[in-house]
């Protein structure tokens, strides 16, 4: 299901999937807040339909040069409408409420669709934009290459004996945030065998004491993370970081934040390849 903002009314309206379709005047000028979704739509082919994106939208390169109207968690109304688009399509995760609200006073759809945080909230969402977007058997096509990919991908899984602990970081630049439950990067860490060391919810600020106590065998990161931090070394030496069996290893898995985070129609690919860097160096 997806989320509707109704200028008319002011009230957010709650729409089923098969009631959704829009018009080809609708999805004429798109604006894309969401790497995953903005992956979707290049693989559906219909990425000539796009005036603008968010900055997570980094996948394929050429989404890159499409005019860019701030990040997920802090999207710019003026950027947007700058762009006169007929139709925002983003995830349950963007905002903030305020900017997509003027947005949609403004007279422009605001569509939301749930973030995915497994395969089949992968293909709910790939199947609703191919709805959309009149690409239903591109996206049956895009759905089969996905499941093939998933499969291959859950047979490595199941073939490493061990599970390594992992602790995900999103932020180190003053105080270490780490990834609990209910996150995309807790669902992908799952995905690849592995077990997410931090028994809460959400993202929350640890001290070093609290993260020597998880004790992982794994640092999980985002590229800019480390780009922030200076080095893999640097970031493994800070404070919160330096007293972990995973520091004292030097086992520090850092991806393409879009990639990890994204919940996109590489799910399978991404899955297969965290699995690797998680269980390289963890033994027989």
């Amino acid at each position: 299901m997806w989320l509707e903002r109704c200028s008319l009314s002011g009230l957010v309206l709650l729409l089923a999937a098969g009631s959704a379709a829009a018009t080809a005047s609708e999805t004429t000028r798109v604006v894309v807040a969401g790497g995953g979704l903005t992956e979707i739509l290049y693989a559906l082919g219909v990425e000539d339909r796009i005036v603008g994106v968010d900055t997570t939208s980094t996948w394929p390169a050429a989404a890159q040069e499409k005019p860019q109207v701030g990040y997920l968690w802090a999207l710019a109304a003026e950027g947007i409408l700058s762009l006169s688009p007929t139709l925002v399509i983003t995830t349950s995760e963007a905002g903030p409420a305020t900017s997509l609200n003027l947005v949609a006073a403004a007279g422009v759809p605001v569509r939301e669709l749930p973030a995915p945080r497994s395969a089949q909230g992968v293909e709910d969402t790939i199947r609703t934009l191919a709805v959309l977007f009149d690409r239903e058997e591109a996206g049956e096509r895009l759905i089969g290459n996905m499941t093939r990919a998933l499969h291959d991908a859950e047979q490595q899984v199941t073939a490493y004996p061990h599970a390594p602990r992992v602790l995900f970081v999103l932020a180190a630049n003053t105080q270490l945030m780490a990834g609990g439950h209910d996150t995309a990067a807790d669902a992908m860490i799952r995905l690849a065998g592995g077990v997410n060391v931090a028994d809460y919810a959400g993202y929350r600020p640890l001290t070093p004491e609290a993260t020597a106590r998880l004790a992982p065998d794994v640092i999980l990161t985002v590229d800019y993370v480390v780009k922030e931090s200076g080095s893999p070394d640097k970031l493994l030496a800070r404070p919160a970081l330096s007293l972990t069996p995973a520091a004292r290893h030097r086992r520090l898995v850092a991806m393409e934040a879009e990639r990890l985070l994204g919940f996109g129609p590489r799910l399978g690919e991404t899955v297969a390849e965290l699995a690797r860097l998680l269980h390289a160096g963890m033994g027989s």
